[in-house]
C-alpha cells in the first residue's frame, strides 16, 4: 500500500512538472508571436528592418547599440502602426559589432550585425 501511494505521488509530481514546463514554453511562443521582426541587408549595403506586431496597444522602440551598449540610433514608432519598415543607413557607423533591438510591450527581439572597414579596389588602366 505504501509503495503504491509513493508511486502515485511520484507520478503526480512528474506529470505536474511536465505540465508547468509545457505551459511556460507555450507562453513564450505566444509572446514572441506578438512581435515579428525581419532584418536583412539590401543591395545598397543598408539594413532593412520590418516589424509586424499583433496589436496596436503600445509604442515600438527601434534601437541600434554599439559594442559598449551605447545607443547610436533610437526611434519610437507610434502604437497605431502595427506593420512598418525602416531602411537604416549604416555608412556613418565605424567598424564593429552592433545590435538592432526592437521593443514593444515588454517584448524584445535583438539581432546582431557586424561592420568591417570598407575595402578599396585598385583599378589599373593601360593606355
Amino acid at each position: 500500500m505504501k509503495t503504491s501511494i509513493k508511486t502515485i505521488i511520484v507520478a503526480f509530481a512528474f506529470v505536474t512538472s511536465i505540465a508547468f514546463t509545457s505551459n511556460a514554453e507555450e507562453k513564450e511562443t505566444r509572446k514572441t508571436a506578438l512581435l515579428n521582426t525581419g532584418v536583412y541587408v539590401n543591395k545598397e549595403g543598408k539594413i532593412n528592418v520590418l516589424v509586424d506586431k499583433s496589436s496596436n496597444t503600445s509604442n515600438t522602440t527601434l534601437l541600434i547599440k554599439d559594442e559598449r551598449g551605447q545607443i547610436v540610433y533610437r526611434e519610437v514608432i507610434e502604437k497605431s502602426h502595427q506593420k512598418f519598415g525602416r531602411v537604416l543607413n549604416v555608412d556613418e557607423l565605424s567598424a564593429g559589432t552592433y545590435q538592432i533591438e526592437v521593443n514593444s510591450k515588454n517584448i524584445s527581439q535583438v539581432k546582431t550585425f557586424q561592420l568591417s572597414e570598407p575595402q578599396t579596389e585598385r583599378i589599373i588602366a593601360i593606355n
